[in-house]
């Protein structure tokens, strides 16, 4: 699944990486471009599948946040969600990004901006 995400990605003009994230303490980070997609930079170390599914499952939720921010903004999808983050899109992510099946298919839903 997370390379099916990936492909659909790099389909959209997101570009990815293993990297160090910019931002400390975290295993990956979208970075958002004003006016365009950004890239995806996920720490290269070790770590199961699903792991990794995850993460770059919550990388793309920031993506379809970016989308719905016609490329200008990183707004909430307005997805129901209790988790505890208070960073409300850090809150949208955590809260959803293991549902990848259905952030690949928004994602598959989109045209290359």
């Amino acid at each position: 699944m997370a390379d099916l995400l990936l492909a659909e990605g790099r389909r959209l003009g997101i570009t990815g990486k293993r990297d160090q994230p910019e931002l400390p303490g975290k295993d990956a980070t979208y970075r958002a471009e004003p006016g365009r997609l950004g890239s995806i930079t996920i720490m290269q170390r070790p770590m199961s599948s699903e792991i990794r599914c995850l993460l770059i499952s919550h990388e793309f939720i920031h993506v379809l946040q970016h989308l719905q921010g016609n490329l200008r903004g990183v707004p909430i999808l307005g997805w129901s969600n209790a988790h505890p983050d208070p960073i409300p899109q850090e809150a949208e992510a955590y809260g959803h990004q293991q549902r990848a099946g259905y952030v690949l298919k928004l994602l598959q839903q989109t045209e290359r901006p």
